[in-house]
């Protein structure tokens, strides 16, 4: 689904600069009505930022220069040139700062938070618009207000927290209709949309998604259309709709061919591969998807990451450059105010040394503990750029991963369509099929253990029959323990019943049953147990593998631990599995145990209430 974001400030109209001399407010209706132009008149967004450059150089207009930069920034986002336009942002930024323009500075952090969203930075994009947020409800401008509650809203819904992206949206709607903004309707339409889309609730998402294309096919603004068409294409899609979603999906393409917008490509073609894969026709998805990936790889990839990484670095040393300058200035003051504090304790000192040398005593302490507070919160401040960092890296990484391994589960399908295969060619087919599945899966499990909550997801509770689940997901590790010689021993307990998460509660078992496999030499026993004792059901997994040491048993649920102990096939391990059994054991409100002796095995017990 696409969001909407609302680009600030972005209101008024005037007649074309050429027609009348440039004075400053002639400069500045002409950039209100350029900043809202689209793809269909990059050109004219060029040529008016240059004018307004050179016009506001001719009689002297200061904030000109942040109009015709902001203008450049807007040409190079929609031309997908992300880069350069960040460049052009933090311009604007640092100027409005430097001039103390509240309203363009609101307007940079608005804009830099879109591009962040563009270039897959959603956390990055979160942080910028909540700073964004709080200036714009200290500057109390309604529209701006209803604007900010708009895209912090989408933002939220892209990092999938939907109750508080309903939260914004929900209140921007209202401040929209109590003030009469109806501009800016179409644009939380559309976002209340997505989140019903993120919700599954189809049929609502859609309800909000034609109500924005009945509005745009007056206006025939073919940038909005392409967004009305993409949403109803998905709905459909995912409603089963397969000729009402071909019909919507195409057109999208089709009007992101027109507007030459390499990002608004790249997402038509993501949506036809979706379309077609659910079709059944593989190679036309796999086409489609390619295509998708080369757009996409071009327009966020590592070069641009670091050229990007680079600028803010930049603009975040030349404020800190600014602070400094301020500490020194205030440290200076700071000198004098002591010199003068110092004179007055010598003065107290003559009436009552006692009184004046405890004064002094307690003044020192006061300022060191000031001053380990600000070395406090600059560590923190650097630890969350850390985090930060390493949150982008890894959704890069899943980025560029995944998709190879879906093209080869994808090719596997097409390839196995044809009937002319061997036993043999076949089973290499279901390895390469399994090999890619595996990476998928690998990709997973450290975005999984990288989630910052441990509630994201929604749990699906249902009655669960718990020893007919737990054989079946122990009969499926069969072939593997077959493989190594090691015998699987059932559960031997009778009926017993769970209100449970089949989803997360397979994952547990099969992390703990790997582990037990993969750990344990050839010719070996793992057991698995069930039973009752008062109102909890315990399920254990017992092997013979060499044990835990002391001082391991320690860090055994950290992430990325490597233990002394190897996998006795030569079986890959991350280091991941029991720091997820952990987080998945305390989504479902359960426990996790575990007993070991260096040389006779391991045992494992989650624990979950009745």
């Amino acid at each position: 689904m696409k969001s909407f974001f609302i680009i600030l400030f972005a209101l008024g109209l005037a007649s074309s600069a050429a027609a009348i001399p440039a004075d400053s407010t002639v400069l500045k209706h002409l950039y209100d009505r350029v900043i809202n132009f689209s793809e269909e008149k990059l050109d004219s967004i060029t040529f008016y930022a240059n004018f307004i450059e050179h016009e506001s150089e001719t009689i002297g207009f200061s904030k000109g220069k942040i109009l015709a930069q902001r203008l450049k920034g807007l040409h190079a986002d929609l031309t997908g040139n992300y880069e350069d336009a960040i460049g052009y942002f933090l311009y604007t930024l640092s100027t409005s700062r430097e001039g103390h323009y509240v309203e363009y500075e609101i307007s940079a952090l608005s804009d830099l938070a879109i591009v962040y969203t563009e270039i897959k930075q959603p956390e990055k994009a979160k942080e910028v618009y909540l700073e964004c947020l709080q200036l714009t409800e200290k500057n109390g401008e309604k529209s701006a207000i209803i604007s900010g509650y708009s895209n912090i809203g989408a933002i939220y819904n892209i990092l999938n927290n939907t109750d508080s992206a309903l939260y914004y949206l929900t209140a921007a709607r209202r401040l929209s209709q109590e003030n009469n903004h109806t501009e800016t309707l179409p644009f939380i339409y559309n976002n209340l949309g997505n989140v019903y889309f993120k919700r599954k609730e189809y049929q609502k998402a859609l309800e909000y998604f034609w109500l924005n294309k009945n509005l745009h096919d007056v206006t025939q603004s073919q940038a909005d259309l392409w967004v009305d068409h993409l949403n109803i294409g998905d709905c459909y899609l995912e409603m089963g709709k397969y000729d009402s979603a071909t019909k919507y999906c195409q057109s999208a393409l089709d009007i992101s061919t027109m507007l030459g917008s390499k990002s608004k490509e790249a997402d038509a073609y993501a949506l036809m591969a979706k379309l077609h894969e659910r079709l059944g026709n593989y190679k036309k998805a796999f086409d489609y998807q390619r295509q998708w990936y080369k757009i996409d790889t071009a327009l966020v990839n590592e070069s641009s990451g670091r050229t990007i990484a680079e600028m803010q670095e930049r603009f975040h040393a030349r404020d800190r450059e600014k602070q400094n300058q301020l500490l020194v200035a205030q440290v200076s003051q700071e000198k004098l105010r002591n010199r003068y504090l110092s004179y007055q304790t010598l003065a107290a000192a003559i009436i009552g040394a006692l009184i004046g040398g405890l004064l002094l005593v307690y003044r020192r302490a006061n300022r060191k503990l000031k001053e380990v507070n600000q070395v406090i919160g600059k560590q923190k401040e650097k630890l969350a750029a850390l985090n930060q960092e390493k949150n982008s890296l890894i959704s890069i990484v899943s980025h560029d991963l995944s998709s190879p391994f879906a093209s080869i589960a994808m090719w596997s399908h097409l390839i196995e369509e044809e009937k002319n295969f061997s036993p043999e060619q076949k089973n290499a087919l279901r390895k390469i099929r399994e090999s890619a599945q595996n990476g998928e899966r690998l990709i997973r499990n450290i975005l999984d253990i990288e989630k910052k909550g441990t509630s994201l997801e929604e749990l699906d509770l249902e009655e669960t029959n718990l020893v007919a689940f737990v054989s079946h997901v122990v009969n499926e590790h069969m072939e593997i323990a077959q493989a190594k010689s090691i015998e699987l021993h059932m559960p031997r307990t009778a009926e017993i019943f769970l209100m449970t998460d089949h989803s997360l509660m397979r994952r547990i078992l099969e992390n703990l049953l790997s582990n037990a496999i993969k750990f344990s030499p050839p010719g070996k026993n793992v057991w698995v147990d069930i039973e009752e004792v008062d109102n909890m059901v315990e399920i254990a997994v017992t092997d013979e593998g060499p044990g835990i040491t002391e001082t391991e048993k320690k860090l055994l649920f950290t992430k990325y631990t490597q233990l002394s102990s190897r996998p006795t096939a030569g079986e890959s391990s991350t280091g991941l599995g029991l720091s997820i059994v952990k987080r998945l054991v305390n989504e479902l409100n359960g426990k996790i145990s575990f007993d070991s002796e260096i040389g006779k095995g391991t045992r494992f017990c989650v624990q979950f209430e009745k």
